[in-house]
């Protein structure tokens, strides 16, 4: 070969050289670009998982091939987070299978998963639920999902699991209360419709937000519902809303009021108390709504007017009375008296026009000299006062005038005040001091007599006997006491008779004889010969004289 070749030759290695070079140093920066690249890929996928690392909700994929294949679950492969093994305590940690993670859960939650994931599987359905997990009796909310790229490629299918436990037994302890509020308000309502009245509740507005079946029945109407959806009210006897009218006097003035009203009730006239009460509703005071309800007054104001006919009826008696009456009020002013009360005490007509209390009325006949006379008036006054405060039951008691008349006083509670009934008994005293003189005289005879003597009543009950008597049989004045009857004293003599053999026959044998007022002889057990002589006086009264013989 010639020089020229060789330099052609030489000329040509080293453009194939040089092109040899650049086409190396083009892959070395293709291989640059493609490793940086790949790092890139790397670190972002590495960034994702620490991502999904972080995140409180434990994961189980599904991962599918990337390259076309008949069955892609064939050859999916299973991925266990670090989350999802700490929260179901997994022994084989993320290596754990999917069966590892069923056989976490109860056998119905168990086979409710594994029917989940399958239709996730083939059909790609999401899904979401609660499962009880076997350990400690937590609560796992699953959900599942398949993952797909912008070209529909796919990717994997993932089921979440959150640990739910705090917010099951949150839930359940709200559904619990949600309960317990329930049946409190039914029986509040339970309470509120058996209120024999109607009751309701306004709001701010005044418009009806409750109502009890009381009221539902006199508004004629069938539902609590259909009176509220039509804010039906109660009217008077004049088809006038009175109860919502009074409602806006008490939405304006914030105070309570009250009403009397008629109603007509199943073609009854019915008379009612009618009340509206304000109330401040929710937490701020700028609303304020009403509580109502109608009390029955038919009865009360029946029985009002029968009362005051009553009262009436027995001023009228206690007027025409011999005994003196008086009735001062609450506030001790006079209120009624009767002739005998003025002619009793001597007061005139200008006493009673004065309208006189109970104290102008004490003084009034001090200063006549017709009190009994009290060196502390002012404490005696305070006692006579006392009794409009603190009477409750009959009090009485006797006045003795200077004048040498005794007035027998009764105070007794009245609905008006206090009733005052004086009764001059001067001359009942004299005759009960004569009859008692007269029964000292009569019993100082009888114990003068030798013989015993003993006397009953019309009524067989023991009036007088003499000491003889009680000598005679041993007895003392305590037996003799409360009147004993004719036959407890016959029994009380049964000690001096032990040798009878049958003493009720021999008793009413006595008996008998008594009441025959037939004489006879009784023998005592210490020999003593007793002759009994019975007599009836003309009143029916009884006299036993018993004679030793």
């Amino acid at each position: 070969m010639n020089m020229d070749m060789w330099k052609i030759m030489l000329m040509a290695g080293g453009i194939i050289i040089a092109g040899l070079l650049i086409v190396v140093a083009i892959l070395q920066v293709k291989i640059y670009k493609y490793r940086r690249k790949i790092y890139f890929i790397r670190r972002d996928r590495e960034r994702c998982n620490e991502l999904l690392f972080t995140v409180k909700d434990g994961n189980f994929c599904f991962v599918y091939p990337d390259q076309k294949v008949k069955d892609p679950r064939k050859e999916m492969v299973e991925k266990c987070s670090r989350r999802l093994a700490v929260m179901l305590d997994l022994k084989n940690g993320t290596a754990s299978t999917f069966a590892d993670i069923v056989d976490s859960f109860y056998k119905d939650d168990a086979l409710r998963l594994k029917k989940y994931v399958s239709l996730l599987q083939r059909e790609g359905l999401a899904f979401e639920d609660v499962l009880e997990f076997k350990g400690e009796g937590s609560f796992i909310n699953v959900y599942g999902n398949r993952v797909q790229g912008a070209d529909a490629d796919l990717y994997c299918d993932v089921v979440w699991f959150r640990d739910v436990s705090a917010e099951a037994a949150h839930t359940e302890a709200l559904e619990n209360d949600k309960i317990h509020v329930q049946e409190q308000l039914k029986q509040l309502e339970n309470m509120i419709d058996g209120f024999d009245a109607p009751l309701w509740l306004r709001d701010d507005n005044l418009n009806l937000l409750a109502v009890n079946k009381k009221y539902v029945e006199y508004a004629g109407k069938n539902s609590k519902d259909e009176v509220l959806r039509q804010n039906i009210e109660i009217n008077n006897n004049k088809g006038e809303a009175v109860a919502k009218a009074l409602a806006q006097v008490v939405h304006k003035s914030k105070k309570k009021q009250k009403k009397i009203i008629n109603i007509v009730h199943r073609g009854n006239v019915y008379n009612f108390e009618l009340h509206e009460k304000p109330y401040y509703m929710g937490d701020t005071l700028d609303k304020i709504g009403t509580v109502g309800y109608l009390l029955n007054n038919t009865e009360l104001e029946k029985a009002k007017r029968n009362f005051e006919a009553n009262q009436n009826s027995h001023l009228e008696i206690l007027g025409v009375l011999g005994t003196a009456f008086a009735i001062f009020d609450e506030k001790t002013n006079l209120y009624f008296y009767n002739t005998s009360f003025r002619n009793l005490w001597g007061l005139d007509n200008d006493f009673f026009e004065k309208n006189p209390n109970y104290m102008q009325f004490i003084e009034t006949i001090r200063q006549q000299k017709m009190l009994p006379p009290n060196p502390d008036f002012k404490t005696f006054k305070d006692e006579e006062l006392s009794v409009f405060s603190g009477l409750w039951k009959i009090r009485e008691d006797l006045l003795h005038l200077p004048d040498g008349r005794t007035i027998h006083r009764f105070r007794m509670p009245h609905p008006n005040g206090v009733i005052f009934a004086f009764e001059d008994v001067s001359d009942r005293l004299a005759t009960m001091r004569r009859l008692n003189d007269l029964t000292l005289m009569q019993q100082g005879i009888l114990d003068n007599l030798s013989d015993s003597v003993i006397i009953f009543g019309s009524n067989q009950r023991l009036k007088f006997y003499n000491r003889s008597y009680l000598k005679l049989w041993g007895t003392d004045r305590d037996r003799m006491q409360d009147e004993p009857k004719l036959e407890t004293v016959i029994e009380q003599q049964k000690l001096f008779f032990s040798n009878i053999d049958d003493w009720e026959t021999f008793k009413q044998s006595m008996l008998k004889n008594i009441i025959e007022v037939r004489s006879f002889e009784l023998l005592r057990d210490d020999n003593k010969k007793v002759g009994v002589s019975p007599q009836i006086f003309y009143d029916g009264s009884i006299m036993l004289t018993y004679t030793v013989k």
